[in-house]
């Protein structure tokens, strides 16, 4: 059986969903989100809405690459770590990356840094896809950033604008019409 194009991606979409919620981390009560500075792909409402929807019930707090909490603070301990800082992005200190680290029970963040593939649980390269390094930063940020949530188990799976009207075409094949 033959099956149409936007099934086959329907399928593929729902395969990867499926992938990505294996990278759950199980028990997650807290979760620290620190902010890229380059360019954020969804804002912070839309992130907490994303997150929550993956950890029900998980208090999720916001800092940025300088460690400025966005919101309340979050507390001295945290279930996971998910660290959207990037190459090149100025960080209150040298050792920030490690305090985090050492905050959360999971790290989980882009392999920017010195040796931060090694303190972190789970990172992700960017370095690995030549094509991101593209003169559109936010695009680039968008692809990251989803990665970096697909590894914390944050499925991202978006669907813009609207599909054709095929009633017509379907009711033509099937002589209804």
């Amino acid at each position: 059986m033959q099956t149409d194009p936007e099934s086959k991606a329907l399928l593929a979409m729902l395969a990867e969903q499926e992938r990505v919620k294996q990278n759950r981390v199980p028990g997650v009560r807290s979760i620290l989100v620190v902010l890229s500075s380059r360019g954020l792909a969804f804002d912070r409402e839309a992130l907490r809405e994303k997150i929550a929807a993956s950890y029900p019930g998980a208090a999720i707090y916001f800092t940025t690459p300088l460690n400025i909490p966005l919101g309340p603070a979050a507390p001295s301990r945290v279930d996971l770590l998910i660290d959207f800082t990037g190459q090149g992005e100025r960080q209150s200190s040298f050792l920030l990356p490690r305090k985090f680290r050492a905050q959360a029970r999971m790290a989980i963040g882009r392999n920017a840094g010195i040796l931060r593939s090694y303190i972190y649980d789970r990172t992700y390269d960017e370095k690995k896809r030549p094509d991101l390094f593209t003169d559109n930063v936010l695009a680039r940020e968008r692809i990251v950033q989803r990665e970096v949530l697909a590894l914390a188990g944050v499925p991202l799976f978006q669907t813009t604008g609207t599909p054709d009207d095929l009633s017509q075409s379907i009711a033509l094949a099937t002589g209804r019409l």
